[in-house]
C-alpha cells in the first residue's frame, strides 16, 4: 500500500478585508484594520501525502482571535483540523491528478476578517511494483522445480511476469509468462549455479526486475552414471582409454562410517564430486573437474582406509579373435524349435556333427551328455553379459532366453528385442547353451537345459550420427568397466547363479610384458567388488583369461596380500583357451592366476564357422558350471567351482611360449564328465546349514560339528584296476578276466556308489626297459572311472600281456599317471609323439568319492629315485600325488618275490592300504580283492576341508579324526574368527566344509553363516 509523506509549506500570499465603517466617521474614532493572510495561490504534492499549510496572518491593530478552514472544491477530504492556524492534509489516492481549493478564513480581536484561497493539485504518482528478494534456492539435479519470488504493486496491480535465464547451464523454462518459475534440474556432475531474472510490469506501465540464484545440487545416484567423454592417459607406462575426467573408487566391504566420509571429503577437497554410489557394491563413481589432477586424487583416495582400489573407467573389449564378425540375419524362430528337452541331451552327440566340434570330446561333454540322460536337473539360470543376442538368433529356443538391455544410466530394461550388430554375444551364448537340432540344423553347446539372461552391454551412443566427429560424446560404440559390472549385477539380481563374462582389458601381445600385466591386474582390481557381490549372493562368476598373450601372469592383484583375493578363489573362475591338441593357444594368458582351461581355437557350435578366443573358452565353463548346479540344485557356487577343478583332467600342454617363461599353470583342462559324476555323488550327500553367527573383528566362536558315520562307511566308492601287462604276467591276467563277473558283483553288492576302471603298465619302449616292436608301453588307460559295468568288463577283457624287456617296471609311472593323469613328455617338446610318450589323458576319478587303487603285480618298481636315467616317475613324486588326490593303493602280489614286497609295501603304506599276496597266477584275485575292499571300508580317518571361507576359521580340533569306523559318532570343534570390521550395513558370509575320509571321500557338507553387525 502507499505511505503518506509530510510536506510543510507556509503560506506567503496575502488577503485582506476592511472592517466595517466609514471615511465620514469621526477622525477622533480609530478605524479598525483588517488581518492580512499572506499564503502561496497553487501548492502541488504527491498523492497519499501529507501537506501542512502555514500561512502568515497579521493584524496591524489588533490580534488573530480566530481562524476557520474550509474546503471549496474537489473530492471530500477530512477537515479535521479546521480551527488551527496550520493546516495539515493528507492527499488521498488519486488514479489522475486533482484539484482541491482551500480557503482560510482569518479574524481579528474586532470581527475584522480575512480569507485567502490556495488551489492544491493533487499529483498521481506512479509507484513501481516490488518484488521480494529471496536467499539462493538449493533444487536436486533432474528434479522438476516450481519456484516464485512474491510481486506486488502499492499503486495498483501486476498485470504481466517475464522469466529468463541469465546464467548457468541452459534450461528449458516450462513458461517464461507464468507467475512460477517451473524447469527440469539439469544432470550435474558439480553442483552448479543457474541465475533467472523475473521482470513484472504493473497496470501503469511500471516494471521492476529481481535476480534469483538457484543452485542445482548433483544428488548421486545408486546405479553407475554413462561417462561423459573418452580421453587417453598415460598410466605405467601405458595408454589407457578411459572415461573422461571420471574415477572409480572400490571401497572394502567392511568399510566404516567414518572412513566413508573421509573418502567423500577426501573427494571433495581434490576437486571431485560423486556421481552415483552403488552401496552393495561399494563402490563410487567419481567425476573430476578440468582443474583437478587426476592422478592426485587416484593416489590420494588409494591411501585411505576403508579403500580398496581408485583407477580410471577404463574400456573393455571382448576377448575373441573373430575379427569383421558377418551381421547375423536369420529368419524368426518357429514352433518346430519348440524341442522336448527331456532325454534329448544324449541325442546331441549323435546328431551335432559340424566344423570346430572337437571339443566335445576334449571336455567329455559327451561321456557327460550321456551320464545325465537318465537324471531330471532343475531350471538354472545362466547370465552372459556381452554384445546381446539378436532377435532373429535360432541357436536356442527362445523361451529360454531373457534379455535385459543395460542403459547408459547403470539402469536396465527386459525387452523381447535386440538390434545388436555385434556376433560375439551370439558365439557366447550358444556356446553355453545352443541347442537346436531341428530344421537341418545342428547348433549345441555345453548346456542344453540353461536358461539365459542375457545382459547387453554393447552401447551404441551414437546410434543416428553421420559420422565420429558428430557424436556428442566422442565414445561412439564403447563399452566400460561400469558398463560391464553393471550388466553383472542385473543378472545377479534376475537370478543368475553363474555368470559368464568374455570381456578383458586392451592391451594387446605387442604391449611390453610389464604393461601386460598391470593392465589385467587393474582390470581384475575393477572386477574384485563384483566378485564380493556375486559372493554375497552365491553366484559364480566365470572370467575369460584374455587374449595378450602374456603367459607368466602369477599375481592376481596389485598386492599380494589383498584380502579381496579371497572372493575370487570361491567365486570366480578364470579361463584360458587351449587347441585341439589341448596345448594353450598362443594368444591366451597363462599363469597361477588362471584357474582352468577349455578349447578355445577354432571352435564352433554348428552355424558352419569357427572362432578362438578365451571369450570361447570361457562359456564351455559357464555352460558347465550350470549343468552341475542343476544336477543338484542346493550346491553352493564355491561348490560348483571346486567341483569344476578338482574334477579337472591334468592335460593342459604347456606351449613353448609358457614354458620359456617357467610357467607351469594352469594344467586344469575342463573334464565335464568327471565333474557331471561328482555333483551326481553330492545328491545324496548330507548337506548341514548352521544356524548363522554374528562375529565381529576380532572375536571368536566356538561351532560343533557332530554326526554318524554310515553303516557303509563312505557312500561311494572309486576303484582303478592297474594290472601289470609285461610277460610274465600273462596267466594272472587269464584268472583276472575269467574272475571279472565275480569280482565286480561282489564290489557292486554292498550298497554303496562304486565306479571302475581299468589300467595297465608294462614299461617304457625304450632300450634297456621295453620293447616298441612288442607294443610296450609305461602306461594304458583301457577304460576311465565309470558306474558302467558292461564297459568296466570291456576294459578288462582287453588287457593283453606284451613284453617288459627288464625284470622291473613301469608301476610306478602307472600309479603316477592313474593319480595325475598328466601325460610324459620325455623330451620336454610338447608333442607326446616320441617312443615312451604318454599323452595325458582323464582318469574320470569322482571328486567325493573314496579313491582306491588296485595295484596287481610281480615285479619289482623302477624308481628314478635312483635310476636316475629312466624317464618315468619315483617313489617321492608318486607317494606324494598318491597321497594329495587322497588315493589308498591295495597290493595284490603274485608270487612271493622280496624285491616285490618291498616296494608294494612302501606304496600301500604310504597310503594307508594293505598288501595282499597271492599264488604265481592270481588264481586267489576275487578273493583278494573282496578283501581288500573290506579293508578299505572297515575304518576311515576323516578329516574337513575348506571349500570356502577359510579366512574366518581359526581352528579345527582335531585335524584328523583317525579309525573311524561304521556307525562311529565323530566330533569337530570349529573356532570360528571375525576377520571383517562392522561396516554401515550387514555383512553376510559363508564357511564351507566337506569333511572327507581319507581325504577323498565327502562324507558331509556343511554351511556356517556369519553375519558381521552394523557397526554401532
Amino acid at each position: 500500500m502507499k505511505h503518506p509523506r509530510n510536506i510543510a509549506l507556509t503560506l506567503i500570499a496575502t488577503s485582506l478585508l476592511a472592517a466595517c465603517g466609514s471615511d465620514n466617521d469621526s477622525n477622533d474614532k480609530k478605524q479598525n484594520i483588517a488581518p492580512v493572510i499572506s499564503a502561496e495561490s497553487q501548492v502541488s504534492f504527491d498523492e497519499l501525502t501529507t501537506l501542512t499549510l502555514e500561512p502568515e496572518v497579521t493584524d496591524s491593530d489588533g490580534t488573530i482571535s480566530s481562524y476557520q478552514w474550509a474546503q471549496l472544491s474537489g473530492p471530500e477530504i477530512d477537515l479535521s483540523n479546521t480551527t488551527d492556524a496550520t493546516f495539515s492534509i493528507t492527499a488521498p489516492e488519486v488514479d489522475e491528478d486533482t484539484t482541491v481549493e482551500i480557503e482560510l478564513t482569518a479574524a481579528d480581536n474586532q470581527g475584522a476578517l480575512a480569507k485567502h484561497t490556495t488551489t492544491l493539485t493533487i499529483k498521481n504518482v506512479l509507484i513501481a511494483p516490488v518484488i521480494d528478494a529471496k536467499d539462493p534456492q538449493e533444487i536436486n539435479e533432474n528434479t522438476s522445480a516450481t519456484l516464485n519470488l512474491e510481486a506486488s504493486d502499492p499503486n495498483g496491480e501486476v498485470i504481466s511476469y517475464t522469466w529468463s535465464q541469465v546464467s548457468g547451464v541452459e534450461v528449458e523454462i516450462a513458461d517464461n509468462s507464468n507467475t512460477n518459475l517451473e524447469f527440469t534440474a539439469p544432470d550435474v556432475d558439480f553442483d552448479e549455479e543457474l541465475q533467472f531474472e523475473l521482470l513484472v510490469t504493473d497496470n501503469d506501465g511500471q516494471t521492476f526486475t529481481q535476480t534469483l540464484d538457484v543452485i542445482v545440487v548433483n544428488v548421486p545416484t545408486d546405479a553407475l552414471g554413462s561417462p561423459k567423454g573418452l580421453e587417453t592417459i598415460e598410466v605405467n607406462g601405458r595408454s589407457v582409454e578411459a572415461a573422461q575426467n571420471e574415477l572409480l573408487v572400490h571401497l572394502k566391504e567392511d568399510i566404516t562410517l567414518e572412513e566413508q566420509q573421509a573418502v567423500l571429503d577426501k573427494i571433495d577437497s581434490l576437486g571431485g564430486s560423486l556421481n552415483s554410489y552403488d552401496k552393495k557394491l561399494k563402490l563410487m563413481q567419481v567425476r573430476v573437474r578440468d582443474t583437478a589432477e587426476e592422478s592426485v586424487l587416484i593416489n590420494d583416495l588409494a591411501n585411505l582406509e576403508g579403500v580398496r582400489h581408485s583407477g580410471l573407467n577404463e574400456i573393455v573389449a571382448p576377448d575373441s579373435l573373430r575379427e569383421n564378425p558377418i551381421k547375423f540375419k536369420k529368419p524368426k524362430s518357429n514352433k518346430s524349435m519348440q524341442l522336448a528337452m527331456a532325454k534329448k541331451v544324449a541325442s546331441v552327440e549323435d546328431e551335432s556333427t559340424y566344423t570346430g566340434d572337437y571339443w566335445h570330446s576334449i571336455i567329455s561333454a559327451d561321456k557327460a551328455w550321456q551320464a545325465i540322460e537318465e537324471d531330471s536337473l532343475e531350471s538354472v539360470k545362466v547370465g552372459i553379459v556381452d554384445t546381446g543376442i539378436s532377435d532373429s538368433q535360432t541357436s536356442l529356443d527362445e523361451s529360454r532366453l531373457s534379455r535385459l538391455q543395460i542403459l547408459a544410466d547403470g539402469g536396465y530394461v527386459t525387452t523381447d528385442t535386440d538390434d545388436t550388430d555385434s556376433e560375439h554375444g551370439l558365439w557366447v551364448t550358444s556356446f553355453v547353451a545352443a541347442y537346436n537340432m531341428a530344421e537341418g540344423k545342428s547348433y549345441s553347446g555345453v548346456n542344453p537345459y540353461a536358461n539365459v539372461i542375457h545382459a547387453d552391454v554393447y552401447f551404441r551412443r551414437c546410434d543416428g550420427i553421420l559420422s565420429a566427429a558428430d557424436c556428442p560424446f566422442g565414445i561412439g560404440e564403447k563399452t566400460f568397466v561400469t558398463d560391464l559390472i553393471a550388466g553383472a549385477k542385473a543378472t545377479i539380481d534376475n537370478g543368475a547363479s553363474i555368470v559368464n563374462l568374455s570381456w578383458g582389458d586392451t592391451s594387446k601381445c605387442s604391449d611390453p610384458t610389464e604393461v601386460r600385466l598391470q593392465s589385467r591386474r587393474s582390470w581384475r582390481l575393477n572386477q574384485t567388488n563384483l566378485v564380493e557381490y556375486a559372493k554375497s549372493k552365491d553366484a559364480l562368476l566365470v572370467y575369460s583369461a584374455g587374449n595378450n598373450c602374456e603367459k607368466a601372469d602369477h599375481q592376481l592383484l596389485l598386492s599380494e596380500d589383498d584380502i579381496g583375493a579371497d572372493a575370487w578363489k570361491t567365486n570366480a573362475l578364470i579361463v584360458a583357451a587351449t587347441d585341439s591338441s589341448n596345448m594353450d593357444a598362443t594368444f591366451s594368458r597363462m599363469g597361477e592366476v588362471v584357474n582352468i582351461a577349455a578349447p578355445g581355437v577354432d571352435l564352433g557350435w554348428g552355424n558352419g564357422e569357427v572362432g578362438s578366443g578365451t571369450s570361447y573358452a570361457a562359456p564351455l565353463v559357464t555352460g558347465s558350471a550350470g549343468l552341475i548346479k542343476g544336477i543338484n540344485s542346493s550346491l553352493k557356487a564355491a561348490e560348483v567351482r571346486d567341483i569344476l577343478l578338482s574334477t579337472a583332467s591334468n592335460t593342459v600342454v604347456l606351449s613353448d611360449e609358457s614354458k620359456d617363461v617357467g610357467t607351469t599353470s594352469p594344467t586344469k583342462l575342463l573334464n565335464l564328465n568327471s565333474a557331471v559324476k561328482t555333483a551326481q555323488l553330492t545328491v545324496d550327500s548330507d548337506l548341514e546349514v548352521m544356524a548363522a553367527t554374528s562375529l565381529s573383528k576380532g572375536t571368536e566362536i566356538n561351532k560343533t560339528i557332530e554326526f554318524s558315520l554310515p553303516e557303509t562307511t563312505v557312500n561311494a566308492l572309486d576303484i582303478m584296476f592297474l594290472i601289470d601287462v609285461s610277460g610274465s604276467y600273462d596267466d594272472d591276467i587269464s584268472n583276472l578276466k575269467t574272475q571279472a563277473d565275480a569280482i565286480l558283483d561282489n564290489l557292486t553288492g554292498r550298497g554303496i556308489n562304486v565306479a571302475f576302471g581299468v589300467s595297465a603298465f608294462s614299461d617304457f619302449p625304450i632300450d634297456g626297459y621295453g620293447s616298441a616292436g612288442s607294443g610296450d608301453e609305461a602306461f594304458y588307460l583301457l577304460q576311465e572311472v565309470t558306474t558302467n559295468v558292461d564297459d568296466v568288463k570291456s576294459g578288462i577283457t582287453s588287457l593283453e600281456t606284451f613284453y617288459g624287456g627288464d625284470y622291473q617296471e613301469s608301476q610306478l609311472e602307472g600309479l603316477y599317471q592313474v593319480a595325475t593323469g598328466a601325460g610324459r613328455d620325455i623330451n620336454d617338446d610338447g608333442q607326446y609323439t616320441d617312443a615312451g610318450e604318454i599323452s595325458p589323458s582323464s582318469i574320470g576319478w569322482r571328486e567325493g568319492a573314496l579313491k582306491v587303487v588296485l595295484l596287481a603285480t610281480d615285479a619289482a618298481f623302477h624308481d628314478s629315485d635312483l635310476e636316475t636315467d629312466y624317464p618315468g616317475a619315483g617313489f617321492t613324486q608318486v607317494i606324494s600325488e598318491l597321497q594329495d588326490k587322497g588315493i589308498t593303493v591295495f597290493g595284490l602280489q603274485s608270487g612271493s618275490n622280496s624285491d616285490t614286497t618291498e616296494d608294494i609295501n612302501r606304496v600301500v603304506s604310504a597310503t594307508g592300504g594293505v598288501s595282499f599276496m597271492l599264488s604265481t597266477d592270481s588264481n586267489e584275485i576275487a578273493d583278494r580283492i573282496s578283501e581288500a575292499l573290506d579293508e578299505a571300508l572297515k575304518e576311515i580317518d576323516i578329516s574337513i576341508e575348506h571349500i570356502s571361507g577359510e579366512e574366518w576359521v581359526a581352528n579345527i580340533t582335531p585335524e584328523v579324526i583317525q579309525a573311524a569306523k561304521p556307525g562311529d559318532t565323530v566330533t569337530f570343534d570349529v573356532t570360528l574368527q571375525g576377520v571383517k570390521s562392522a561396516s554401515i550395513e550387514p555383512l553376510n558370509y559363508e564357511v564351507i566344509l566337506w569333511v572327507r575320509g581319507d581325504e577323498s571321500a565327502v562324507l558331509r557338507r556343511v554351511v556356517l553363516p556369519i553375519t558381521v553387525p552394523v557397526a554401532e
